[in-house]
């Protein structure tokens, strides 16, 4: 019959090369580490070696489904512009701009604001649905409403960063069930998309990122 502590080396080195497994063992360091604990002759002191060889495996080891693509940081200096302080400029409903009268009212709130963007523009996000806005936006100086690539059915959940000394906007959402990451920039005739990243499912979007 096995002695006990026969027994114990036997299952020391089973929970051993367990963890050899389950961290993706056979690395060149971690199979020396382990053949010096195995000189270890005292047994209890033997196991915290074995624990201690795997911890740093086991720690490496991203958790599944975790994302790891982020949003960069958006540097919104490398934009700078001076904000607008003249009078604002009003949309002309029955001429120039009277394909957006239907959302007069919200329109016309967002300009007498005044700019929150790029200077002299203020984006003025109106509900489209559930989870859903576009995003018209008004030139304070001009009161020309300007259409944009913001919002609608293909950029659910919209969440944007921008400030009014800037000409950048942060823009994350949801595409077909995927959060998206997009950095879009006015050029002063017009807003210049970026490159889409994909930040993992929907929920990233949610998260505090």
């Amino acid at each position: 019959m096995p002695q006990p502590k026969l027994i114990f080396a036997m299952r020391t080195t089973i929970a051993a090369v367990a963890l050899m497994v389950a961290t993706g063992g056979a690395q060149a360091q971690s199979t020396a580490d382990i053949a010096a604990c195995r000189d270890v002759k005292d047994s209890l002191l033997r196991l915290r070696c074995f624990d201690d060889v795997s911890k740093p495996a086991a720690q490496a080891t991203p958790s599944a489904g975790a994302n790891t693509t982020k949003p960069k940081v958006s540097n919104f200096a490398a934009y700078a512009v001076a904000p607008y302080r003249g009078p604002i400029g009003l949309p002309d409903f029955r001429g120039r701009d009277r394909q957006h009268a239907s959302y007069r009212t919200r329109i016309l709130a967002g300009a007498k604001a005044g700019p929150n963007f790029a200077g002299h523009l203020a984006l003025v996000p109106i509900g489209c649905g559930s989870s859903c806005v576009f995003v018209p936006v008004v030139d304070v100086q001009t009161g020309r409403v300007i259409d944009s690539p913001l919002g609608g059915e293909d950029m659910l959940s919209l969440d944007m960063k921008y400030q009014t000394d800037s000409r950048l906007i942060a823009a994350r959402y949801i595409s077909n069930e995927r959060c998206k990451f997009e950095e879009i920039v006015w050029t002063g005739v017009a807003f210049q998309r970026g490159t889409v990243r994909d930040l993992g499912d929907r929920e990233a979007c949610y998260a505090d990122n």
